[in-house]
């Protein structure tokens, strides 16, 4: 009865979701902490404090999963930014260090399952966490074709070769970038879309409301492009 029970309401949770519509906006609610100008610190915080304690409950699990599928790529990361970025933690300070060799503004695309607001055209607006994204729109049909993005992006990394779906050319853009909405194209207009609804992002700058937040009162960095 319990299995039967969790079972209705995980259909009912998704079925809500699916049914939603949610804002594209800038999600002020965001935790966006880009750790500039405390970068050092907040690893050291990591290693001696965060890490340790973490390794005591289920993300000991995760961690030790992850540290099986680790591949030396390269590129100025330690064993644990590897690891890091498989299991998506300390994503922040990896994406960082990835981008001092990966400095091109790339374009992707990002497909979701659900439906959002469409009133947002020229308007500014994040993803609001760590978003997944893919050089290659064809190979990543599951995750859905109700809305979905071609975004121009110049704050992410190429994860290929990190993550454990590398055919998917995994893309990870962080929280605090923010775009500018160009263009919102619907398929009951254009018959050949590869979505529902597609928006256009192109990257406009960064905005962090949260920067280096557990050392200092939160301090709010924004830059524009």
């Amino acid at each position: 009865y319990q299995v039967y029970k969790t079972a209705t309401f995980l259909i009912s949770w998704f079925e809500e979701s699916l049914s939603k519509i949610f804002p594209l906006d800038m999600a002020l609610n965001s935790v966006d902490d880009s750790y500039d100008g405390c970068r050092e610190k907040m690893a050291n915080l990591v290693e001696t404090k965060y890490l340790k304690k973490e390794m005591q409950s289920n993300f000991a699990n995760a961690w030790k999963h992850a540290e099986k599928n680790y591949k030396p790529p390269g590129d100025n990361l330690t064993k644990n930014h590897s690891i890091a970025i498989y299991d998506f933690n300390n994503a922040v300070h990896a994406i960082q260090i990835l981008k001092k060799t990966q400095k091109e503004c790339i374009l992707t695309c990002r497909r979701t399952n659900v439906s959002f607001k469409k009133s947002v055209l020229n308007k500014e607006v994040r993803f609001g966490s760590f978003a997944s994204s893919s050089f290659n729109h064809t190979k990543t049909n599951v995750f859905g074709n109700k809305s979905c993005f071609k975004i121009y992006t110049c704050e992410s990394a190429n994860l290929t070769k990190y993550s454990k779906y590398d055919k998917e050319e995994e893309v990870l853009i962080p929280p605090y970038e923010t775009f500018k909405v160009t263009a919102v194209k619907k398929r009951k207009h254009q018959k050949d879309l590869w979505c529902d609804t597609v928006f256009t992002l192109k990257s406009s700058g960064k905005r962090s409301d949260l920067n280096c937040a557990l050392f200092k009162k939160p301090s709010k960095t924004i830059t524009k492009y």
